[in-house]
């Protein structure tokens, strides 16, 4: 996967690039034990150097990807889920409401 990624970008073939994007699943790429140890690793580092935007922003990706793919899980694309889209849209406020103390309130 990371060669077929890798091999479209360096062709600027954009269009192969988002296919293989749009067939991987992000829950088994977050699940991964090489993922994980990097993004801890990464975020030990922030948090030594004092990092917050850094480690904000490292933690909410993850955490949209999550949250989004949870939501689309097992639904059809004319299907709605009141309970689904709440559930999202009570993780996305919360998701940003953190990301607005982060780079807004606290900012230094």
């Amino acid at each position: 996967m990371w060669s077929d990624m890798i091999s479209a970008l360096i062709d600027l073939d954009f269009k192969a690039f988002n296919e293989i994007v749009a067939g991987t699943d992000m829950l088994t790429i977050l699940k991964n034990p090489y993922t994980i140890a990097i993004m801890v690793i990464a975020s030990i580092i922030f948090i030594i150097r004092g990092m917050e935007k850094a480690l904000a922003t490292l933690l909410s990706v993850p955490a949209l990807v999550v949250l989004f793919q949870k939501t689309v899980q097992g639904t059809d694309a004319l299907d709605f889920d009141a309970e689904k889209l709440l559930i999202f849209v009570g993780g996305f406020v919360v998701i940003a409401a953190v990301n607005v103390y982060i780079f807004f309130v606290r900012a230094k």
